[in-house]
């Protein structure tokens, strides 16, 4: 028996370790609908006091030293919906990687459930594991501060705006890639935040079956292995 999946439209995705651009953004993915969406950045610089500072200047001085430490987290809350997941292990025909995915629609606890395995899962489960978040932001300005026909839809990214030298990347020799697509099918292949999740917890309410009400924090970090 078929299961109602509406409203498909998306702008929050959680991608796993089997994510393929090539694939398409709805393929090795999961969606949310995400009602409030935090960015918390913090830097931190390492510092000590100036002996003495006081008595030759007047008042106590410290020192920074600017390594470039920082921590970079995302904290969604929304709900999740029943909806059509696609997995490049339900091919047609599993002997052949070319065959086209079979689409299949899970319930919203069903994706919850799949969400809470994934996060208590670890990198080398790369079919489990969700090391990528995108959320999509509208852009009216490219990477090349150039002014775009009409605005579109970017990953979020941590990423400054020119190449190696240039533009916002003075002084900066191997920059982080700023999303390059010049329209929205090359816009929705870009990589989003690489990282992992931190904490995962949703609601099951009998007044609301088909929708889960969830929360999420997302750290941004290179992921070894």
């Amino acid at each position: 028996m078929g299961i109602d999946v509406i409203d498909t439209t998306h702008f929050v995705f959680l991608k796993t370790g089997m994510f393929d651009e090539s694939e398409g953004l709805d393929v090795n993915s999961i969606a949310l609908k995400a009602t409030s969406i935090n960015v918390s950045v913090n830097r931190s610089v390492p510092n000590i006091p100036v002996p003495l500072s006081s008595l030759v200047r007047g008042e106590a001085e410290r020192v920074g030293v600017d390594l470039g430490f920082g921590d970079k987290s995302i904290e969604i809350q929304g709900f999740i919906t029943n909806q059509t997941i696609k997995r490049t292990h339900t091919r047609i025909d599993p002997n052949d990687d070319a065959s086209a995915v079979k689409s299949i629609d899970m319930t919203a606890e069903e994706v919850a459930q799949l969400i809470a395995s994934g996060v208590d899962s670890s990198g080398l489960a790369r079919h489990q594991t969700m090391n990528e978040l995108v959320f999509k932001i509208s852009s009216n300005i490219d990477h090349n501060y150039d002014e775009r026909a009409a605005p579109l839809f970017i990953p979020f990214t941590f990423a400054s705006r020119g190449d190696a030298f240039e533009k916002d990347n003075k002084g900066v020799p191997l920059p982080s890639a700023f999303p390059t697509g010049s329209n929205q099918t090359d816009l929705d292949k870009e990589t989003g935040l690489k990282g992992y999740i931190d904490t995962f917890s949703f609601g099951l309410e009998g007044d609301a079956p088909v929708d889960i009400s969830f929360t999420m924090s997302f750290k941004v970090a290179r992921i070894f292995p």
